[in-house]
């Protein structure tokens, strides 16, 4: 475990050593990517989701524990045992020219909307910051759709700014 506050109590996969708690804490977070994917195939229809994704997503999770590279975290309410929260994040890396060429990069942060605005995201979000300046990260990066204006809402408060923009094009 590694914090928590009167609502919420969070917990590393990382730092777990018992097997079957570490499956069921994996299908837990499975089960909220589920709900996060499907919110974004609302937004995009190229954001849905192959059939059986979860299974390859499973795999990869189990697979990467041993990995320093990324930190996975799961918020739960503290008197109950369902997650309702979680963070992904790892290491992104840039050419060598650039002066800083890694740095952090949060790959995903959801909170089941019955929990939004209970601090459950700052806790998850403050220990992806404490993971990152303990491996001398010293800037983070993100990327929001651009039709998520609650997403973009959060991380404009949360002290992120607008950097780059993603540009594309189908050749079909």
């Amino acid at each position: 475990m590694l914090m928590q506050d009167n609502q919420f109590r969070l917990i590393n996969l990382d730092q777990n050593t018992e097997p079957l708690e570490i499956d069921g804490l994996i299908e837990r977070l499975v089960a909220l990517m589920t709900r996060m994917y499907d919110y974004h195939a609302s937004l995009h229809q190229d954001w849905q989701t192959y059939e059986g994704w979860q299974q390859g997503s499973t795999q990869w999770l189990k697979r990467s524990l041993a990995s320093e590279e990324w930190l996975r975290v799961l918020l739960f309410p503290h008197d109950g045992n369902t997650a309702c929260g979680y963070i992904l994040a790892s290491f992104h890396y840039e050419a060598p020219l650039f002066i800083q060429n890694r740095f952090g990069y949060i790959v995903d942060l959801w909170i089941d909307e019955k929990f939004r605005g209970r601090g459950g995201a700052e806790l998850l979000l403050n220990a992806a910051f404490d993971w990152f300046r303990h491996a001398n990260v010293s800037r983070l990066q993100l990327e929001v759709d651009l039709r998520n204006q609650i997403g973009k809402r959060f991380w404009h408060k949360k002290g992120f700014e607008d950097f780059q923009i993603v540009m594309r094009r189908n050749l079909a």
